[in-house]
C-alpha cells in the first residue's frame, strides 16, 4: 500500500499538458462492454483562457492517472465539447470526451447476405460500411447463417447481436474496437487485494444472459489504471479468491475520493 500515495493526474491534448500539481482536475470516466461510445467528463479549475482556447472539439485527449511511482492510461478519446462557467470565485472548465473511434454509431443499413455466409464475413462487411476499424476479431463460434442474413436498421446493433450469438463481446476501449471471446481479455497479472487497494468486501451477483447463467463480483478499489474493459484480474479477499474478467466500471476523482468501481465475471 505504501506505493499508493501521492495521487497523479495528467491530461494531454495537443500542445496542452495539465497535471494535478498545478491544477484541480476531477473526472468521471466510465467503461463498458459494448460498442456505444462512453462519454467521460473532466473538470479543470482555473485554466487560463489561452489554454481553454486550445481545447477543441474532435481533438484527441488522453488521461494518465495513478500514483507517483505507478500511473497509467485510463482514457483516450476525442473531445466532444468544452464549456466554462464560474463557480463562486473559481472558473470551472468541463471537457466531455468520447471514448471512441471516428464512426457514426447511429448509421443504418438495408442489406441482405447470401445463404451459408459466416458470421465473421458479415461483421467485416458491416464494420467496413460503418467505418469502424476492428483491432481484434476472434469468434469462439463462427456461426454459419444457412438461410442468409438480413439487416434493416442500425449497423452497430447487428454487429453486437452477431458477436453475442457467436459467444463474443464487442466493445470499444481507448479508441480501439475489439470483438473477441467474452472470457478473453488483457492479463496484467494484477492481484487486487487489501494491500493493492481493494476497498471493503466484493459483492457476488448472478444473472441470466442469452440463456446462460453469468456469475461475478462487484467491487471498489483505490484508483487502478489496470482495471478497464476486458482486464483480467485476480481478486483476493477473505471471502473470495477468483480470476475475473472486468466488463464495466468507472474511474472517479472528485477531490476527496480517488477510486475505481468495477463489475467482473468469472
Amino acid at each position: 500500500m505504501n506505493r499508493l500515495f501521492k495521487r497523479v493526474v495528467e491530461v494531454i491534448s495537443g500542445n496542452v499538458r495539465m497535471n494535478n500539481d498545478e491544477l484541480d482536475i476531477y473526472f468521471n470516466i466510465p467503461f463498458d462492454d459494448d460498442l456505444e461510445p462512453n462519454l467521460s467528463e473532466i473538470t479543470v479549475y482555473n485554466l487560463s483562457q489561452t489554454t481553454i482556447n486550445q481545447l477543441k472539439r474532435g481533438q484527441k485527449l488522453s488521461i494518465n492517472a495513478g500514483y507517483s511511482d505507478d500511473k497509467g492510461l485510463i482514457q483516450s478519446g476525442e473531445i466532444s465539447s468544452v464549456s466554462t462557467k464560474w463557480e463562486g470565485a473559481d472558473r470551472a472548465t468541463l471537457i466531455k470526451v468520447l471514448d471512441s473511434v471516428p464512426y457514426n454509431s447511429a448509421k443504418t443499413l438495408q442489406r441482405s447476405y447470401k445463404n451459408n455466409i459466416k458470421a465473421d464475413a458479415i461483421i467485416k462487411d458491416l464494420a467496413q460500411a460503418l467505418g469502424l476499424k476492428v483491432a481484434t476479431l476472434r469468434l469462439p463460434t463462427n456461426k454459419v447463417f444457412k438461410k442468409g442474413y438480413s439487416i434493416d436498421g442500425e449497423i452497430i446493433k447487428s454487429i453486437q447481436n452477431i458477436a453475442e450469438d457467436c459467444g463474443a463481446s464487442a466493445y470499444i476501449s481507448r479508441q480501439q474496437a475489439f470483438i473477441r471471446p467474452i472470457t478473453e481479455g488483457d492479463n496484467h497479472n494484477f492481484v487486487l487485494n487489501s494491500d493493492t487497494g481493494l476497498i471493503g468486501s466484493p459483492e457476488y451477483f448472478e444473472e441470466e444472459k442469452n440463456g446462460k447463467l453469468v456469475k461475478g463480483y462487484k467491487f471498489k478499489s483505490l484508483l487502478q489504471y489496470r482495471m478497464n474493459t476486458a482486464s483480467i484480474i485476480q481478486l483476493q479477499s477473505r471471502e473470495v479468491k477468483a480470476t475475473l474478467r472486468i466488463r464495466k466500471g468507472k474511474h472517479i476523482n472528485n477531490g476527496s475520493s480517488f477510486y475505481t468501481e468495477a463489475e467482473a465475471i468469472m
